[in-house]
């Protein structure tokens, strides 16, 4: 939604420069990039903009409201060559390890929250996919997640450890009782959760940590992105291959025309590479701990009445 909306305002300052876009020539357009920088605008917002005016242009096409498209090449000259993505904050093992802490060492109960962290943490999923979860996409016997289909997520099935499914069975008793909706993430009354909620909880706690700066840029924010980028990375480091990962991600394999034809994934050697794999971030599954390795002090018993 916010998309649309962004894309409604970027065309809507372009008819307001250029009440007549069937007329608009290369030049203009130029024109109109350097208008934009000077407004002070990041290159990845006019990147935004142009991709908008794009669509305007095709939609006239097909409406025979004219026959070209002239942003495509302004766009591939002027923009994309020079377009670099903003880097993201990508935490290390030890930085979420102590995100993690501060929240098992919160006075109210935040087993919600603990769960929502590490779930994102340990899976690389996507917001968009964590907050479609419904109640029965999470199988603890099986230790397996289904995710909802998605324009980006290629692959359905993802695995949970035993330290998430620890967590995620002291969750759904806290929520069983109080769930109004099959959505898996729920208000303290019951109702869905907020979809800006995870970042909201992400920057309370990481802020006092120094891992989140909330007027700073994009790589010295902690969102909820960034733990799909430490996920991946921890899955990296511990010898994953490259095309279990993407597998793993959800992502895409066109790109990798030779592994979309010829490979044949077997899921239960990707679930024990996984397993293996997932990084360990709360105090009881710790190498070293106090408390027995699986032992799930996240347990009912922990729960408020």
């Amino acid at each position: 939604m916010r998309t649309v909306q962004s894309y409604k305002s970027s065309v809507k300052d372009y008819l307001d420069s250029f009440p007549d876009p069937e007329s608009v020539t290369k030049q203009d357009l130029v024109c109109y990039i350097e208008h934009l920088q000077k407004r002070g605008k990041k290159p990845s917002s006019i990147q935004r903009d142009f991709s908008a005016i794009s669509g305007l242009y095709e939609y006239m096409r097909f409406m025979d409201l004219c026959t070209n498209n002239p942003i495509l090449q302004v766009r591939s000259r002027y923009l994309d060559q020079s377009y670099e993505p903003e880097r993201r904050f990508i935490p290390e093992l030890e930085d979420v390890r102590n995100l993690v802490r501060a929240i098992e060492d919160d006075q109210d109960d935040m087993i919600r929250e603990l769960a929502m962290i590490c779930l994102l943490a340990k899976t690389a999923s996507r917001r968009g996919e964590y907050l479609e979860l419904k109640d029965c996409d999470i199988d603890l016997d099986r230790n397996e997640i289904y995710w909802s289909a998605k324009k980006k997520r290629r692959i359905r099935l993802g695995f949970i450890d035993d330290e998430l499914n620890a967590i995620l069975e002291a969750y759904l008793e806290w929520r069983a009782p109080r769930a109004k909706t099959d959505y898996l993430w729920i208000t303290d009354r019951g109702g869905r959760i907020h979809k800006d909620y995870t970042n909201e909880v992400l920057a309370h706690y990481a802020t006092p940590l120094g891992l989140h700066d909330p007027a700073g840029p994009l790589h010295k924010r902690l969102t909820c992105h960034c733990l799909r980028g430490f996920a991946t990375t921890q899955m990296q480091r511990t010898g994953m291959t490259e095309i279990d990962i993407m597998w793993l991600r959800g992502d895409s394999l066109k790109k990798k025309t030779w592994a979309n034809n010829y490979v044949e994934f077997d899921p239960d050697i990707i679930k024990t590479s996984y397993t293996r794999s997932a990084p360990k971030l709360t105090r009881s599954f710790l190498p070293g701990s106090p408390y027995p390795s699986g032992s799930q002090v996240f347990g009912p018993e922990s729960l408020p009445v």
